[in-house]
């Protein structure tokens, strides 16, 4: 069995959980289980769909070829949970396989599906990133960037009415474009939000977001878990924007909250926050009275392993200069993992000294820490 036959399966059953596991299988899931079947040695090749079901919800370490298993997937995870991916699988789909692979035509239908949504986004990135750094008024470019990603963190449901309220003066972004980032809700469709997480769905009589590990309380009664009412032009962010924009930006919104409140108590320390600046280049800027600037970047990865790979020096030419540049956990990842900073460091030795990485409480700590030596007119 070829080593890729993994991403093959992940990339098949994808497909199969969107067809609601009905016959036949998909193609790329026929070829990869075929080839599964032959190579299993841990165990026997069930005979029954419900068999086979059963088994890709065990972890994968306890039946697939160790030899075969990339290193990038934690085997302590299936490949299921409850009927669809797994949170592992899911990640491993989207931060792995599509960040590194070329999808031919031969590609599963929701590989491609995926790869067209995340490059809709991509496409209005880099458009706006040439702009920026050829415009005569990159100020103007930037700004409606930051319209943009505030927009689908903060709605992930919204109207083509809001869509027009927000986007109809833009000069760089087009109310199409962003509404092609949405996908519309059916009549009587229930639709579930969460504010810690985004959209929900609905699996066994019960409400789940797409990445459990980050918020698994989704009861109907919690003030965090709201019904919308259908509505004519009701549209949800589309799954691949839900899980590489939205999800990843409820952190960096909190802590940009948590910061502009330091800001608006301390303005004469901490001048000005500046956020995805140079079009995304990172997460937040933070500059000081005395000349200073800080790059952020914040990171929710469960797994500090899958993370320390991705950990690089931050871009810093030009106004993205920064004396001191920070990757900032969420206080969550912590609680459920004590280790995680040790971990961190420990895989990620290569990082230059001026980068530092923190949780989301100890870098706040820094930033009070800053102002209180900028008060009294030292420097740090």
């Amino acid at each position: 069995m070829e080593s890729k036959n993994f991403d093959n399966l992940i990339f098949g059953l994808a497909e199969f959980i969107c067809r609601d596991a009905k016959y036949p299988y998909p193609k790329m899931l026929s070829h990869a289980l075929n080839k599964l079947a032959l190579d299993l040695t841990k165990v026997l090749y069930p005979r029954t769909l419900t068999g086979l079901l059963a088994l890709l919800e065990k972890p994968v370490k306890t039946w697939y070829p160790p030899s075969l298993l990339p290193k990038e997937f934690d085997s302590d995870f299936g490949l299921l949970y409850e009927g669809s991916l797994s949170e592992e699988a899911s990640r491993y789909l989207y931060e792995e396989l599509l960040e590194r692979t070329k999808l031919s035509n031969s590609a599963s239908a929701v590989a491609q599906q995926i790869a067209i949504e995340n490059l809709q986004f991509q496409k209005i990135l880099e458009r706006l990133q040439e702009i920026y750094n050829n415009d005569n008024d990159p100020e103007q470019v930037q700004q409606e960037y930051v319209w943009l990603r505030r927009f689908l963190i903060e709605n992930p449901y919204t109207t083509t009415v809001q869509l027009r309220k927000v986007f109809s003066q833009t000069r760089h972004l087009s109310i199409q474009e962003v509404g092609e980032l949405y996908e519309e809700c059916e009549e009587n469709e229930p639709c579930w939000n969460c504010d810690r997480c985004g959209p929900l769905f609905e699996k066994y009589g019960q409400l789940r977001g797409i990445k459990p590990s980050a918020c698994n309380d989704h009861r109907q009664d919690l003030p965090y878990v709201q019904k919308l009412t259908w509505k004519q032009g009701l549209r949800r962010l589309k799954f691949g924007i839900h899980w590489r924009i939205c999800l990843p930006g409820i952190p960096e919104m909190r802590l940009f909250k948590v910061l502009e409140d330091l800001q608006s108590n301390y303005s004469e320390q901490l001048c000005a926050i500046h956020l995805y600046p140079g079009i995304d280049r990172y997460d937040l800027q933070l500059c000081f009275c005395n000349g200073s600037n800080w790059a952020v970047d914040v990171k929710d990865y469960r797994d500090p392993y899958n993370l320390a790979p991705k950990l690089t020096s931050l871009f810093g030419e030009g106004d993205l200069h920064y004396d001191e540049s920070f990757y900032v956990i969420p206080n969550q990842r912590l609680q459920q993992r004590e280790d995680y900073l040790e971990i961190l460091r420990e895989q990620a030795k290569k990082l230059p000294s001026i980068t530092h990485l923190l949780s989301e409480t100890a870098f706040g700590k820094r930033v009070m820490t800053k102002i209180e030596c900028l008060q009294v007119g030292k420097s740090s």
